[in-house]
């Protein structure tokens, strides 16, 4: 896929998520690359401006919501977040690296039968998770298949429908892909789950020939071979026609459904990487290219993806790896995404405090850990890095006199900074979950500050030395693009000797792993099997996904009156229960202590399939888990 960059007039930010580019646009809408507060990246989903005063347009995107968020398994990209009442309604989804498998099969030809009986597991599973929901895909396509390092993944929901409501599509009329549809599909009448059994059947086929078993010279031809013509599978593999010919039975009924197709797959093979090695070979190549090539603020690139490439860096590059060709021809950039996912590592539960009073050294700020970013008072860390004041020409809107600025502890222990008359707002956020940062040419304490730029922003970050971590300290400007004034800020941040502690650091949630609070064992007991390493760490946060996704993450709100339900825990402990807009996602919170005007708390949030009752239940057995491993 290519990312462009954003045009004048374009979003900046789509609810909470700040906007890096442009994914794609289709006739419907258009897909932009995001970026959330926690530093997930994200895909979200617009409809065109022009078509929104279609009632219909309106009403298909919002039962695509309705679709995408009954869904949830390990092979599908689940949707995180979405507001369809507003002027420009949207969908964010978990933005998966991954190749198309049409581009993979196009440039590197068929998947040898091994990949193919991976890729059918895969597939399986996720229908499972479709089909479990009440779902029908109606679209699976190779176009609509990412390849990531760790398996493929099921995307697009445009025109999914629930499998008891066959109403919503016009009399013949015929919605899908006409190489991969079913014949009851081609014919338009009623479908059922089999119709996406039979597409899986003809993806399969082209996974391992190079083309659709029925494609011919015409949509018509096409169409006429799916209803009445029988495959020919002369080129498929011997050991794949038991696979793949059943699926492609002309009578729905006949067809296995998923759980068979995972049974005649049997337990897979030992095995390392699950693709071809050029398939890995790419993934690599564009790691690499994307590192060498992200300080370029005028690009995009062609993203692959999801496997780490071994590159060796040096203070203002990366270097290419030997073996790994270089890209064809000149290609820009907009930015750094795919190598940071990928450079994320799992922070052990060993990551040195502050203090320990033991034997071991102090980290130095160049090496600094995620204890010392949780316990460190950034307001007053900021303070004693500027001084009294800053260098004038750093940025004209802001004043030269430090005390003149307002300094306020952000929901996530960082320091928000504003300024009487101006708009633009600096955050400092140590800990920040980093994504979308590329290398920028300067370096401060020998590390290399990373850099992220677009229309009225700018970022810049710093990582721990020697450390292959996705988190660092950023220091990011809003509504103002002048990088001259983070860039002075991190500096000086990066020269302090002994950042400031907090006061309350030994009370307060702001020094807690959120990674501890909870025990892997009790947490796969109540939500099915979740691997073992976090998915996603930062100073404040933890995500864990598997067949759900749990993630626990602690700030500071403000303290305001609960209007939400309360749930009793006993014992005195009570759970804030806001309302679920969702049936696949529940969220509890924990109030933990108030401080003044704020409220430091917990939030416990449950993503899965269609059962909001189940969600609630697991959260508040997390939440029990939780309270009794915080500070007392």
């Amino acid at each position: 896929m290519t990312i462009r960059a954003l045009a004048q007039g374009d979003p900046q930010r789509i609810g909470r998520y700040r906007i890096l580019g442009v994914l794609g646009s289709g006739g419907m809408g258009r897909v932009l690359l995001g970026v959330g507060p926690d530093g997930r990246l994200v895909a979200v989903k617009q409809v065109h401006a022009h078509l929104l005063g279609e009632r219909e347009y309106r009403a298909r995107f919002r039962r695509e919501v309705t679709a995408s968020t009954r869904v949830s398994g390990a092979f599908t990209a689940p949707v995180i977040d979405f507001d369809v009442d507003t002027s420009a309604p949207w969908l964010a989804s978990v933005f998966v690296i991954g190749v198309p498998l049409d581009k993979i099969v196009t440039e590197y030809g068929p998947l040898p039968p091994m990949a193919v009986r991976m890729l059918a597991a895969g597939l399986a599973s996720a229908l499972q998770a479709i089909h479990r929901a009440g779902l029908i895909h109606r679209d699976l396509k190779p176009a609509n298949v990412l390849l990531a390092a760790d398996g493929p993944r099921v995307i697009d929901f445009g025109i999914a429908q629930a499998a008891e409501n066959q109403g919503l599509t016009e009399a013949g009329s015929v919605l899908g892909s006409p190489a991969y549809m079913s014949p009851e599909q081609a014919l338009a009448e009623p479908l059922t789950p089999a119709s996406d059994v039979f597409a899986l059947g003809s993806l399969l086929v082209m996974a391992a020939t190079g083309a659709s078993p029925f494609v011919a010279a015409s949509m018509a031809y096409t169409l006429f071979n799916i209803a009445h013509v029988e495959p020919d599978l002369g080129g498929v593999p011997p050991e794949l026609r038991d696979l793949v010919g059943p699926c492609l039975r002309k009578d729905p009924a006949t067809r296995p459904t998923p759980t068979q197709i995972l049974d005649h797959l049997g337990q897979p093979p030992e095995h390392g990487r699950i693709w071809p090695e050029p398939v890995h070979a790419e993934i690599d190549r564009v790691g690499a290219e994307l590192a060498m090539l992200a300080s370029d603020p005028n690009a995009t690139v062609v993203l692959s993806g999801g496997r780490r490439g071994a590159f060796t860096r040096k203070p203002t590059e990366f270097a290419i790896p030997q073996g790994v060709p270089r890209g064809r021809g000149t290609r820009t950039v907009l930015i750094m995404v795919a190598v940071l996912i990928a450079l994320a590592t799992t922070v052990g539960a060993a990551w040195m405090r502050w203090s320990d009073g033991g034997d071991t050294p102090q980290a130095t700020l160049t090496g600094f850990t995620l204890a010392q970013m949780r316990e460190v008072d950034t307001c007053a860390w900021l303070s004693k890095a500027l001084g009294s004041t800053i260098p004038a020409g750093l940025d004209p809107d802001w004043p030269t006199t430090v005390s003149d600025w307002t300094l306020t502890t952000s929901e996530t222990w960082g320091c928000t900074v504003t300024a009487p008359g101006i708009r633009s707002m600096l955050d400092i956020a140590p800990g920040d979950f980093l994504v979308g940062f590329g290398l920028t040419a300067n370096a401060v304490s020998g590390q290399t500050i990373l850099g992220s730029e677009s229309d009225g922003y700018c970022g810049r970050a710093v990582k721990p030395a020697g450390a292959q971590v996705p988190w660092g300290i950023s220091v990011e400007i809003h509504i103002g693009e002048k990088c001259a004034l983070p860039e002075y800020v991190i500096t000086r941040l990066m020269s302090v000797a002994e950042p400031p502690r907090r006061a309350d650091a030994d009370r307060s949630l702001a020094t807690v792993d959120p990674c501890t609070l909870v025990d892997h064992s009790t947490l796969t007991s109540l939500i099915g099997a979740i691997p073992e390493p976090p998915k996603e760490v930062s100073a404040h946060s933890c995500v864990w996904e598997g067949a759900d996704q749990v993630t626990v993450k602690l700030e500071q709100i403000k303290a305001s009156v609960l209007e939400d339900p309360m749930v009793d825990l006993g014992d005195g402990k009570q759970l804030i229960a806001p309302k679920s807009t969702v049936d696949a996602i529940c969220t509890r919170d924990y109030p933990f202590r108030e401080v003044g005007t704020q409220r430091e708390q917990v939030e416990i949030k449950v993503h899965g399939g269609n059962d909001n009752a189940a969600h609630c239940s697991a959260a508040e057995s997390i939440a029990r888990m939780v309270i009794e491993k915080l500070p007392k």
